[in-house]
């Protein structure tokens, strides 16, 4: 695991928040094997290295477990995955990153109609 940095401070405030993830153990190793492979590369910035690093150390911890990994993933991660997606865009495995970025989006734009919809009834409540 990477040393905690600035990074953590940054990213992990209240406006982010976690979301759980269920893919395939197939698509799990393909997302992994990207992820080594970019962890290879050298000109790799400190913070891309230690989100690529975290995401890989999830996928191991739950690979085991059962037939689905489970990630739980911040939200903020979601620029991380889609720049490894447009990195790799041409090879095959790059598919299995667009299923996660999709569904992602999917959640966090669901999310934000729920947030709307509460506050809405709040006002719309009040006396």
């Amino acid at each position: 695991m990477c040393k905690i940095t600035d990074f953590y401070q940054f990213k992990y405030c209240r406006g982010n928040y976690f979301i759980n993830v269920f893919i395939n153990k197939e698509s799990a190793e393909g997302i992994k094997s990207l992820l080594i492979e970019k962890l290879k590369e050298k000109k790799l910035s400190k913070e891309y290295r230690c989100v690529y690093t975290i995401l890989k150390d999830k996928i191991n911890e739950n690979m085991k477990e059962s037939i689905y990994v489970k990630l739980r993933i911040n939200k903020c991660y979601l620029q991380y995955l889609k720049d490894l997606y447009y990195d790799f865009y041409d090879r095959e495995e790059s598919v299995y990153i667009k299923e996660v970025i999709c569904h992602l989006q999917y959640f966090i734009n669901e999310d934000g109609d729920n947030i709307i919809n509460f506050y809405d009834l709040i006002e719309n409540t009040k006396i």
